[in-house]
């Protein structure tokens, strides 16, 4: 195999490789932001569970108070069960909502590299890909013309 044959072939390659690699991180991306929408979802439903739980929490012990504020001073009912349950409800509520803002930020930061990344992938690699089938083209056209004889 001469020289040209070779140099043909390794571009040939390489534009395929480039080709797969496009695609394959195209999927990349795309799992990134399935997943960043999963934990989106998740979290969005412990929120909304915990702010459900911190609601019955907050009425068990508004309930609680009533019958402490109607019982006999003799016989007092003790609501600090249900005020330790209404405060640990809360913290787990605000630890959900502090996650909820790290993650959105960490998204907006993905996003914006992922955009940047996407761009490369659908502009400058088929610009490339492009690039590397003329120089195919061109050296397979060099490689037919004859030597003129001496």
């Amino acid at each position: 195999m001469t020289g040209i044959h070779a140099d043909i072939d390794a571009l040939e390659e390489l534009r395929e490789a480039l080709v797969r690699y496009r695609h394959a991180q195209r999927e990349v991306a795309g799992r990134g932001a399935d997943r960043i929408r999963a934990v989106r979802a998740s979290l969005e439903a412990k929120a909304l569970h915990g702010q459900t739980q911190l609601a019955l929490c907050q009425a068990e012990f508004g309930a609680c108070q009533d019958r402490a504020a109607q019982a006999d001073p003799d016989d007092p009912v003790d609501c600090s069960g249900y005020a330790r349950a209404a405060e640990q409800s809360e913290e787990r509520l605000e630890r959900i909502r502090r996650w909820q803002q790290r993650i959105d930020a960490e998204a907006s930061e993905f996003a914006g590299r992922a955009s940047r990344f996407l761009g490369l992938l659908d502009n400058d690699l088929p610009r490339v890909e492009q690039y590397l089938l003329a120089l195919i083209a061109s050296l397979e056209a060099a490689r037919r013309v004859q030597a003129p004889a001496p």
